[in-house]
């Protein structure tokens, strides 16, 4: 018998968030969210803001992460973090930005000032994949004109990250592979993708309705691909308008990890013990970046 579909509704974060993946951590902080992770993936967020208001962000740690931001639409973007310091660019819409941080981090983005004074809406993804199997650490900016992106008659393919649609994108991983692509569909059209079946992940729909085999996907919903979705037929349902869609999924790290939150971000590893003694030692580098870089932290956390 078939695999009935999971599709997983967001839980809303405040006025202008969803969390699609990711819960409280080893002491009870932080969104009860019904999916923890999907092995690798362990956080995925959907922002939707007004640049005009103060960002909520600050510089803020990762460990055993590979933190990936995109933007679909509205707006450039600034990063900084704690082994390059201020990027050099703008991260423009349709690129992404990205923290690989097998071993501490910091790491702060935020709107540019252009950006603030359009205020204008701006979508904002977080994807965030487990490398507690990883020790590099770095950072890249991949800018629009340097994503492959896929066309056909019947929509387009942004291949964010990996091998996926025959075309080859970044890959910041050591030992996994993973996709990372960002799709979009003409109205009442169909597209196909194969998912390696050595990958688990999710389809999320930013805009628009979605058919994926034989389930329907809503407007901010998220389908988990099992093991029987190593080929996805989809189609847009909606009549009036392009159908917008994130495609994620990579080789499980098949071990468990803890989560602990603090100092705006969170860190993950393999015991309690482990977490909490490694965040004790990022809270001495936090006060540290907070005396040098004051300008980067709203004023409730100065």
């Amino acid at each position: 018998m078939a695999r009935a579909p999971q599709i997983i509704n967001a839980t809303k974060m405040g006025d202008h968030a969803l969390r699609l993946i990711g819960t409280t951590d080893i002491d009870g902080n932080g969104t009860s969210h019904e999916v923890a992770d999907v092995d690798p993936i362990v956080l995925f967020d959907f922002v939707n803001i007004n640049t005009s208001a103060e960002s909520p962000f600050r510089p803020h740690p990762h460990v055993g992460l590979t933190a990936m931001s995109f933007l679909p639409g509205g707006g450039t973007w600034m990063a900084w973090d704690s082994l390059e310091g201020d990027s050099d660019q703008h991260l423009q819409t349709g690129g992404l930005y990205f923290v690989h941080a097998g071993t501490p981090a910091f790491h702060h983005e935020f709107p540019s000032p252009d950006t603030v004074a359009a205020a204008m809406e701006v979508e904002f993804l977080q994807l965030v994949w487990n490398a507690t199997d990883e020790e590099d650490v770095r950072t890249v900016v991949v800018q629009p004109k340097d994503v492959p992106v896929v066309t056909s008659e019947h929509g387009s393919v942004r291949v964010l990250a990996g091998d996926f649609c025959g075309v080859s994108a970044v890959q910041p991983f050591t030992h996994r592979k993973i996709i990372y692509a960002y799709v979009q569909i003409d109205q009442g059209c169909r597209m196909d993708f194969p998912i390696p079946p050595t990958m688990r992940g999710i389809l999320f729909v930013i805009e628009g309705k979605l058919a994926v085999d034989d389930a329907t996907v809503d407007a901010r919903q998220m389908m988990i691909l099992g093991d029987g979705d190593a080929a996805l037929a989809t189609i847009n349902l909606d009549a009036d308008r392009v159908t917008r869609f994130i495609i994620a999924a990579g080789e499980p790290v098949n071990k468990p990890f803890r989560k602990l939150l603090g100092l705006g971000g969170f860190i993950i590893g393999d015991t309690d013990d482990e977490v909490r003694d490694t965040m004790a030692e990022l809270a001495e580098t936090a006060e540290q970046i907070k005396q040098e870089l004051p300008h980067y932290f709203p004023a409730q956390y100065l």
